[in-house]
């Protein structure tokens, strides 16, 4: 498009340039050649550029009027497999004056499916280094209902934590900063606050974390100290 613009203003530079240069050589005619005197050479110098403009004006009607539309039907009776440039059809209006966009339905569909299958594909990630993670803290029917528990965190609200009711054992060799650091680990992975994470963990593991307030554990989530389970940006 830019390419374009710049390829019209020098072709309209050079006409301009022609048509000053014409109406130049004739204004010092008039003036050096015939003897009149400068208003006369300006006034020739006007006429000359006013007449000059409406010639290529109008030539350019004739060409785009008459002479186009021939060529092209010319064109077209010899040359039939050469196919013209299809129109650019409008974009359609609903009955009410507002634009409708072709196939909306079908392109916020398809980003829907897009979206259930990163997040599905997040959710899998998270429940195998969980497993992975706890299988060795946690007896196997423990170890699927965190699963469960995990499954509801990546949808649920923090109001609605506390409809987990029933808190998952762990062993003890597991302290408080593991599940402080692994509490981190999945709410990340599920783009979840400080606050829902701290709040997330404390009703999952609520035997073990029952001396500390929901405050100290958003603060203490990513803190260091001795552990098993370290803080993992990916998982």
């Amino acid at each position: 498009m830019a390419a374009r613009k710049y390829d019209y203003i020098i072709i309209y530079s050079i006409l301009f340039a022609s048509i000053l240069s014409i109406a130049v050589l004739v204004r010092l005619l008039v003036i050096s050649e015939l003897q009149m005197d400068e208003f006369s050479g300006l006034v020739a110098f006007v006429i000359v550029c006013l007449l000059l403009g409406a010639a290529y004006l109008s030539f350019q009607s004739i060409i785009d009027v008459w002479l186009l539309p021939v060529i092209e039907r010319t064109v077209r009776k010899k040359y039939p497999q050469i196919e013209c440039e299809p129109e650019v059809e409008p974009i359609g209006s609903m009955p009410n004056g507002e634009i409708s966009v072709p196939n909306y339905d079908e392109y916020k569909q398809t980003a829907q499916q897009k979206i259930q299958q990163e997040q599905a594909k997040v959710l899998e990630n998270v429940l195998t280094y969980t497993v992975q993670e706890l299988a060795l803290y946690l007896t196997e029917s423990e170890l699927q209902q965190l699963c469960e528990y995990i499954r509801f965190f990546q949808y649920a609200t923090e109001n609605e934590y506390k409809q987990i009711k029933i808190p998952v054992a762990v062993d003890a060799t597991l302290k408080s900063i593991d599940l402080m650091h692994f509490g981190w680990n999945i709410g990340n992975q599920f783009k979840k606050t400080g606050i829902e994470t701290a709040t997330f963990i404390k009703r999952v593991f609520a035997e073990r974390l029952k001396e500390s307030e929901i405050s100290t554990i958003k603060r203490k989530l990513r803190a260091e100290g001795t552990c098993i389970i370290k803080i993992k940006e990916k998982l």
